[in-house]
Formats: C-alpha cells, structure tokens, sequence
C-alpha cells in the first residue's frame, strides 16, 4: 500500500494537508532528526522527519526475501562465472556512476584500469580501485567529518582538480563558497549547505544516523543517502562519492555484487531518483523524508531483482552453451571444462581471461593449458593483447 507525499496532498486539499502533517510529525513512530530542510529560494525552513509506513515495512521484507533469492543465484553459479560477473559489474557501475553526473568516459580506460593494463595514475584509477576494494573487504572508515574528506581526496578530488582547480577545497574539511545543483537547462534547483560550520554540524548530524545501532540498517543508509546529497560538502563530485558511500554499507551489510550495482539501477530510473530529492527538499513536504526512504528502499529491491534477472539470464545461456560446447570436445574432459571457463569469460567480462588466471582457476601448469588452448580450431578462441597480457575468450561465432 503505497501512501502520497505531503506535497502531493498539498495540491489535492491543503486543510487536510496541514492536519496530515500535524499528525505525520507527531506519530508515535515519528523520528525526528536535528536537521533543518530548506527548499532554494524559499522562505521557511522545516525540521527533518520520517515515520514508519506499512510501505517502508513491506519494502523492507521484500528486500530481505528478495536478498535470500540472491545468495541462491549467486552460490550456484561457478567460480569464474562470479569473478567474471564482479568485474563486469565494477565497469557497469563506474560507467553509470559517471554517465548520472554527466562525466565522460569509456568502457575501455575503465577496463584497462580494472585489468591492471592502464598507468597507475590513469583518469578513474583512484575510482576504479576503491570499488574493486568493495570486493576484498578493504575497511574503510566513515565515522567523522575529517574520515570523509580524506577518503573524498583520494576518491575524486585530486582529479576533479586536475581538470578544474577552481573546484580546490577551500575550508578546514569541506568547502567555504557555495554551491548550486542546476538542472539540466541550468535553473538552479538546490543550494548546499552553508557556511563550513553548518556543513561540519549537519554531515556530524548525518554519521550519527548512519551509525545509529538503533535504527533499521536500510533505513539510516537511506538517510544518509539523502542527507549527503542535501548538504552537498564539496564543490564537484558529491553525488559519485555519495553513492559509493552508499555502495560501501550495503557491501558491508548485504553481499558485495549487489553493492556494485546499485547506479547500473539509478541510472536506468534516473528521473525517478532524482524526483526523491526533489519531493523531500519541497517546502511543502515540510522535512517529512519518509518519501525518500520508501524510494530509495524501492531502488534498492530493484537492485536486486536486476542484478538475479541477469545472472538468471547468463546462467540459462551458459547451460545452452555447455550442451553445445560437449559435442566439440567430449572425449577430453579437461578441454570440456576449458572451453566452458573461455565460454564464462565471454559470456560476462568480455576482455576474456589471462593466463594467470586460467592457471589459478583450473590447477592446471601453464604449459599443459597452452598445450589444450593450441589444439583448439581457430575459429574457436579470440586471443587479445592488452600490455603485453594476452586474454583468451571463446568466439561465440562457433555456435552459429
């Protein structure tokens, strides 16, 4: 059961509008939180408040049953097929974290950083890595003001500067000018928080929900989610570290994979995320953010349900391939499961896997896989050198 935001009950009766925010912000399960929302170049500023709906409720055991179904995909698909996967899905997410904030880049300089091919001060490295970190339980502390800009400095501010030096932080941790968040005719729709002090006070504010043991894990990433963006502490780069913040406590809550999904998903509903922000930064929403965490507890469901449909699709076109693979080699079992981890690598990452790796995942020396790989037709495996590394994949032409 889905319920309407106080904004939108303005304009359906503005009597029963104000009685329904008497009684939304006085709820018995009403929390309030030490935060004023202001709507820009709008006169009345209104203290932040959620409450629990029957929606938030609901959301919140789909996303558990939704997480079990997960964890069933994920255990039953191979090895390579799940490193494969996390790779593909690493270059998914940079991509889509770059596309949301309109910064330019390819799927190849991201690959070639992922592949360990590309300079180490390569444009996205320091991006790149901290997402592949997501993946080897790297901890990352977020628990002070100071804990952010430092983890902000290597993530994106060295270069946001590189290209723009008039986007320098300026104050003892964050910034000391404004700035705007403009749509994409450039009206300005938000204006961060200001001066640094009430930055500094307001993020404090924030990394205390986020670590509030009191309160449902979903729900405090989602506020945080919303705080971050409102208070906007940096220049440039605010929404790509907000969202890998977000990243990096569903990792730690949730499994990794679908951690590294989670813009592949905003950016597909990217109208619909941005209108969160929009609805709960109103005047008339009068700092009622529960609009916000039911939608983003939406968003992240949609995550997961993305992220199983795709690795259900792979693994039904991987199960079709095997049975066509075994006609090629089935007097070989080793050339059998060869071609069925070439197959993998073409099916997810694409780049196709080193020699390194096909060593590490099959036990087998170097010498007796080469040995396999050069018996194979050619029309049956497409070799690649990127650096010097040379990556193999099966052609998937050889099933037409």
């Amino acid at each position: 059961m889905t319920f309407d935001s106080l904004a939108k009950l303005y304009y359906k009766d503005e009597k029963h509008y104000l009685t329904e925010y008497e009684k939304r912000y006085n709820a018995p399960f009403a929390y309030h939180i030490d935060f004023s929302v202001k709507q820009y170049n709008h006169k009345n500023a209104y203290d932040a408040f959620y409450y629990y709906t029957e929606e938030i409720i609901l959301l919140v055991e789909k996303i558990y049953k939704a997480y079990e179904e997960f964890l069933y995909v994920i255990h039953s698909v191979p090895p390579v097929v799940l490193q494969q996967f996390s790779l593909l899905s690493i270059l998914d997410e940079v991509k889509s974290t770059n596309d949301i904030e309109g910064v330019r880049s390819t799927r190849k300089e991201i690959r070639d950083i992922i592949d360990g091919v590309a300079p180490s001060n390569a444009r996205f490295a320091s991006v790149v890595n901290k997402y592949h970190s997501l993946l080897t339980n790297e901890e990352i502390v977020f628990n002070t003001c100071k804990d952010i800009r430092d983890f902000y400095e290597d993530f994106a501010h060295k270069e946001i500067i590189a290209e723009n030096p008039s986007y320098e932080l300026d104050g003892k941790i964050f910034r000391c000018s404004s700035v705007d968040v403009v749509s994409p005719i450039g009206k300005t729709i938000h204006r961060g928080v200001m001066p640094e002090e009430n930055i500094i006070k307001d993020m404090n504010h924030a990394l205390e929900i986020l670590h509030n043991p009191q309160l449902p894990v979903l729900v405090r990433i989602s506020l945080f989610h919303y705080l971050f963006a409102y208070i906007h502490p940096f220049y440039d780069g605010n929404g790509r570290t907000d969202r890998f913040i977000t990243s990096y406590f569903l990792a730690k809550h949730f499994h990794k994979i679908a951690a590294l999904r989670l813009s592949v998903l905003i950016k597909k509903q990217r109208t619909k995320y941005y209108n969160l922000f929009s609805v709960c930064d109103s005047e008339i929403n009068r700092g009622d953010l529960t609009p916000f965490i039911s939608g983003f507890l939406q968003l992240l469901l949609d995550t997961f349900m993305d992220t199983i449909a795709l690795l259900n699709r792979k693994n039904a076109q991987i199960e079709v391939y095997y049975n066509r693979i075994k006609e090629f080699a089935i007097q070989d079992t080793f050339l059998v499961d060869l071609y069925y981890i070439l197959l993998q690598a073409a099916l997810f990452y694409g780049q196709g896997i080193s020699m390194e790796k096909l060593v590490e995942v099959t036990k087998k020396s170097k010498g007796t896989i080469k040995s396999r790989l050069d018996s194979l037709p050619k029309e049956h495996l497409i070799v690649t050198t990127n650096r010097r590394v040379k990556y193999y994949k099966l052609n998937m032409l050889m099933f037409k």
